[in-house]
């Protein structure tokens, strides 16, 4: 197969095109989990803030309820798993926040530990220690209703965006 140079210098400039393309859309991924991620840890403090526990659950209840995710398997968030793996804390550190984002501040070995078996950073106080009233369910589903609306705003941008890098792509051609 031949190809003449002036081929050849388009297929490179394609090339190049794509390649900033890739690296915009893996920016924009990495932001969208960053904010995944900052979002699920604030739902995860709301609830936290606004459950009442009364009592522990049944043995049937307990049964229901999904653990949580962990970024590794249960063994390798062992403390010592963790330090064999990574060595350094800053290793570590630049690992989990690759995976679910910036750090909410300089984390010490027992929040990366938490982080690793949680599979988001932990969420600082508000000021508020202890809510004087605990919420409704209907307060509860109202507040998770409008968060979903604000993620699917946000989903369908992105998807916008895409598609006019997609189509600026091909238009190009």
């Amino acid at each position: 197969m031949h190809f003449c140079v002036g081929e050849i210098s388009a297929m490179g400039e394609l090339s190049d095109r794509f390649a900033e393309l890739m690296a915009r859309m893996a920016k924009s991924d990495a932001e969208l989990f960053r904010t995944i991620g900052q979002q699920n840890a604030s739902v995860r403090q709301m609830v936290d803030e606004l459950t009442v526990i009364d009592a522990p659950p049944a043995a049937s209840e307990s049964a229901v309820l999904l653990p949580a995710a962990g970024l590794l398997p249960p063994d390798q968030c062992e403390l010592k798993a963790l330090k064999a793996r990574f060595g350094k804390l800053a290793d570590a550190q630049s690992w989990l926040e690759a995976q679910i984002g910036q750090a909410p501040k300089k984390p010490t070995w027992a929040v990366i530990e938490q982080t690793f078996r949680q599979g988001s950073w932990p969420v600082a106080a508000h000021g508020r220690s202890v809510s004087p009233k605990a919420l409704t369910a209907a307060e509860v589903d109202e507040r998770l209703a409008g968060l979903e609306q604000r993620l699917q705003m946000r989903l369908q941008s992105l998807e916008s965006l895409l598609r006019l890098i997609a189509e600026a792509v091909v238009q190009d051609r």
